[in-house]
């Protein structure tokens, strides 16, 4: 069960990570002919990995 938390652990960090880049890279978009995109879909994207990540990790430490 031990491994199983740190693969757990190890998501939510990526999924809290993978937010910080998704922002990044559609802040990186708003200059090119590209950025309907960012807020159609890197955007949500990015919010939908921050709110799983902190949910992953708020349940781990909580039990």
């Amino acid at each position: 069960m031990n491994k199983f938390r740190w693969v757990l652990w190890l998501g939510g960090v990526i999924l809290v990570g993978n937010f910080v880049v998704l922002r990044m890279y559609g802040d990186a978009l708003q200059s090119t002919h590209l950025f309907i995109v960012r807020s159609t879909v890197f955007y949500p994207l990015a919010w939908l990995n921050l709110i799983a990540g902190v949910l992953l990790v708020s349940l781990l430490v909580w039990t």
